[in-house]
């Protein structure tokens, strides 16, 4: 199997991942080392979340010692009969960082997430959504705005995010290389690891101020040093901003016809 490193995602007002609505529209404003070996992330015995969705859930970062880090509760491939994920540990080195993306995944008023690619071609996701009850549905206007969900990061593989996102829910998904100074790439990087990493227990999340969107933002901001001012916005206009403003490069989009040709 791959091993597969980093990447990562975050909306600032992109609803959840997984279940949006239309009506939410309404609402809108119009340095060269190799990574190292990963360990292989050995199945779940007892689900640690059982009353939650099974796609996301916190992660930890175990220790960072000497620009290798050693992430906890990263996600990976799907028994796609059983539908269970394996979660697991992820081990990786700053100075094999190749390009950072910003992402945007389709369905309904879509979704922004960060991604982290490595020079041993492994891609880890960041992304922040809402942590949803099993089988609820996500209300990203009434629920979404008035504090009913709590705030969760996820850390997956790319390739465990794209086929949850487009084999399994026929979405499609959009990354777009950052340009960015290596000092940048790092700084992201960095803060990144931080934020996904740290003790959400009672924040929550808010479709229009604490979102994939606002924290992929906020994200981008600590590392690059520009704050960009996108309140209201639908995922696909920050992506929008982003382009008009010089930071992306083109897309490299993946759908149905080659998200598992990688």
């Amino acid at each position: 199997m791959r091993f597969i490193l980093l990447v990562l995602s975050v909306p600032l007002f992109a609803a959840n991942t997984y279940s949006q609505t239309n009506a939410l529209a309404d609402l809108m404003g119009a340095p060269g080392a190799a990574v190292l070996d990963v360990a292989v992330p050995g199945p779940v015995a007892v689900e640690s979340y059982p009353d939650y969705e099974q796609d996301r859930k916190p992660a930890a970062q175990v220790s960072n010692a000497g620009g290798v880090r050693v992430l906890a509760g990263v996600r990976f491939e799907r028994d796609a009969k059983a539908n269970i994920y394996r979660w697991g540990e992820l081990r990786i080195e700053d100075a094999a960082l190749e390009e950072v993306y910003f992402g945007f995944r389709s369905a309904s008023v879509g979704h922004n997430f960060i991604m982290f690619s490595f020079k041993d071609g492994a891609k880890l996701v960041v992304e922040v959504l809402p942590w949803k009850k099993r089988g609820e549905k996500f209300d990203p206007i009434v629920a979404g705005t008035t504090g009913k969900y709590d705030l969760v990061w996820n850390l997956v593989s790319f390739d465990s995010f794209l086929e949850t996102a487009v084999g399994s829910q026929g979405l499609y998904v959009d990354v777009y290389p950052m340009k960015l100074s290596r000092e940048e790439k790092l700084r992201m990087l960095d803060a990144a690891i931080a934020e996904a990493t740290r003790d959400y227990r009672g924040e929550k999340y808010n479709t229009l101020t604490n979102s994939c969107s606002s924290n992929a933002l906020k994200v981008f901001a600590k590392g690059t040093g520009h704050h960009l001012v996108l309140g209201r916005m639908l995922p696909s206009v920050v992506i929008k901003h982003l382009k008009m403003r010089g930071f992306l490069g083109e897309a490299q989009h993946y759908d149905s016809s080659n998200w598992n040709k990688l």
